[in-house]
């Protein structure tokens, strides 16, 4: 399996460049844009759309060059005027934008360049999964209907963290970087359907960063309840397999096909990634705003699963690294006052 051709998508549209400030609300990003002034108070910021549910851990350093995509003018409705794609990490420029590797399968399936996805009638994007029983309706991110009439499903994952301080990870790219129920879910639905007669299923996980040059783990440290799932629906019969993306402001370029290694990790991984998640601790998550404990950084703290766990919940030094600045949210501290509620004024009675 390998992929016949380079994959090339461009972006829609002209990108520019800027600096980012901070993380609000999970899917709001504070940027500073060239060229581009505000007038609304905020210090030169602007708001943009962060496609990244996620923690985004070794990933988001404030003050790193971002570049974002300006919405079209004639396009949806929408509360910012911005959407956040790009970000130089570890001089690297990475996505940030977890809607994009979709894009970028659409785009290897439409010109037949990854083997086992040459031959079909015809590719079907966010297809229903079968489904018996009660419960919500799944469904598959493309399904694929080959010549013969099997059906071949495909779940596509986004995986965005490497870290480059630690020898042991150096070269790998992680998922998820926090946990993942929807995913463990995915795995589970296509491992009931991998034993159905005349049907396929393949995880595509797309490393959004060039330094993923060895492959792509799945990352126990963080959702070892998503690590379990993927390796049962691998001895179901769901192949799994990773693509390794590089960026310029320009387009996205599918390069090549990289191993994904679903074995169980050793106690040395697991320990690097622990100090790996300590050191970028600082960074992760976002700032919350509202709600009775707003302002508070979330998103960033320890996962319950590792509490007692060997090598996974040690108090650490703090750690220095040439990759990132660790650094506090700036946003919010705690001189900053709580926020008070407006209350509601009541209907006066006529």
């Amino acid at each position: 399996m390998t992929l016949t051709k380079p994959v090339v998508v461009p972006f829609e549209g002209p990108l520019t460049k800027g600096n980012f400030v901070r993380r609000t609300d999970r899917f709001t990003a504070h940027l500073v844009l060239d060229g581009v002034e505000v007038h609304d108070g905020e210090n030169g910021e602007v708001k943009a759309h962060c496609i990244n549910p996620g923690r985004m851990e070794a990933f988001v350093d404030p003050g790193a060059t971002i570049w974002a995509r300006r919405a079209p003018e004639n396009g949806p409705k929408r509360k910012t005027d911005w959407t956040w794609e790009l970000i130089e990490r570890d001089g690297v420029i990475c996505s940030t934008n977890t809607q994009r590797p979709n894009a970028l399968i659409a785009a290897v399936l439409r010109e037949k360049a990854l083997t086992g996805f040459t031959d079909y009638k015809s590719v079907k994007a966010e297809h229903v999964l079968p489904h018996e029983g009660p419960g919500t309706k799944s469904r598959c991110d493309f399904f694929v209907e080959e010549l013969d009439g099997t059906h071949h499903y495909v779940e596509v994952k986004n995986c965005h963290a490497t870290y480059p301080d630690e020898d042991v990870l150096r070269g790998w790219g992680y998922f998820p970087d926090s946990v993942s129920e929807r995913a463990a879910r995915h795995c589970r639905e296509l491992a009931a359907l991998a034993s159905k007669p005349k049907t396929k299923c393949t995880v595509i996980i797309v490393a959004s960063r060039a330094d993923a040059t060895k492959g792509i783990r799945p990352s126990d440290y963080h959702d070892p309840g998503f690590c379990a799932a993927a390796r049962e629906a691998q001895k179901a019969g769901v192949v799994f397999r990773g693509l390794r993306a590089s960026h310029t402001t320009a387009a996205t370029t599918i390069e090549d096909e990289i191993p994904v290694d679903l074995s169980t990790p050793s106690s040395d991984i697991l320990c690097a990634l622990h100090r790996a998640w300590a050191a970028c601790a600082p960074i992760t998550g976002w700032d919350r705003t509202f709600g009775k404990d707003a302002p508070k950084r979330v998103a960033n703290g320890p996962f319950a699963h590792n509490k007692g766990r060997a090598g996974c919940d040690s108090a650490l030094l703090p750690v220095t690294s040439e990759h990132f600045t660790p650094t506090v949210s700036r946003h919010f501290d705690d001189r900053t006052p709580v926020p008070k509620r407006r209350r509601k004024r009541s209907a006066k009675k006529k």
